[in-house]
């Protein structure tokens, strides 16, 4: 059975918190089982959580680790890694960028020997965001999805890793486009939102000219947000025009977004996510791999 989430709303106050939270150090802020107190309500509502896991009255406290893909000390330390990365790679000293590579392949390399592919059709514990790590959060979540992915595919070793890469760095390019633009909390204007559609092109470029990743790692940043009906951006690519990497983060990528809170909307459930993938199978996403990716949520 689906765990549901509530509210993070002043009713949440007395009640007992049902998952782990965690700062954006990765320092553990409230325990599972913890009666939530007002300082605790205000401290969650000032990092941004929207969301909260609640225990039912009489539910036990132990936390079912199966259910995780990742472990939560990954989980709760790599969107610092990762802010740090994007940082490094960002970088105009060449030594810093280098080093951001060596770090994104050694937390490539800890997620591939980490994520529960034995978890298919159990996890459940979606990933509540903060606001001011969503960037992060959001690229550990859809680099651990795509992984799953290339497992069911049967990728060996290396082409994970250039996936999980890839997954990992799409969204760089949103640090190149006006903090303003992507943080905004009302709908964008169409200027806005060409100018954010930039972040594909602009990603793209800076992993390969300035950080010389290889093509398979730098494509995902250009075509994630491609539709497999061609209806997408930035080239209108469709079908198989569209590498196979940026097919698997599309569905990764929507995913994790669907199910998180954000400004303009509250999170969708796990089911509601599966039901809008099939119905946009062929149209957004290829529809020979969601099969794949709904094996692991139903």
């Amino acid at each position: 059975m689906e765990i549901q989430v509530v509210e993070l709303s002043p009713d949440v106050v007395g009640k007992r918190l049902g998952q782990n939270m965690y700062s954006p150090k990765g320092s553990l802020l409230l325990r599972r089982g913890a009666e939530i107190k007002p300082t605790h309500f205000a401290h969650l509502k000032e990092m941004g959580y929207r969301s909260i896991y609640l225990l039912e009255p009489g539910q036990e406290s132990e936390f079912d680790s199966e259910g995780l893909l990742i472990s939560e000390e990954l989980r709760a330390r790599a969107p610092m890694m990762i802010r740090e990365i994007f940082r490094k790679l960002l970088s105009p000293k060449r030594p810093e960028m280098i080093q951001g590579k060596r770090d994104l392949n050694q937390l490539a390399e800890q997620l591939l020997a980490e994520v529960n592919y034995r978890a298919k059709g159990r996890f459940r514990y979606l990933d509540l965001k903060r606001r001011d790590d969503y960037l992060y959060q959001h690229a550990l979540n859809v680099a651990t999805y795509a992984l799953l992915m290339g497992h069911s595919l049967q990728y060996h070793q290396l082409k994970l890793m250039a996936l999980v890469s890839g997954a990992l760095l799409h969204d760089i390019g949103k640090l190149l486009i006006d903090e303003a633009i992507v943080n905004k909390t009302t709908p964008l204007d169409e200027q806005e939102t060409r100018l954010l559609r930039e972040h594909t092109v602009k990603g793209f470029q800076h992993l390969g000219r300035a950080c010389q990743f290889d093509g398979l790692i730098t494509i995902v940043a250009l075509q994630h947000h491609e539709r497999f009906d061609g209806h997408g951006y930035p080239k209108g690519l469709s079908g198989h025009e569209i590498h196979e990497f940026s097919r698997i983060v599309a569905l990764a990528n929507f995913f994790d977004e669907y199910t998180s809170d954000l400004p303009h909307r509250r999170m969708h459930s796990i089911a509601e996510a599966a039901e809008r993938m099939k119905a946009e199978a062929g149209s957004a996403f290829d529809p020979e791999l969601v099969p794949h990716f709904l094996a692991f949520i139903e």
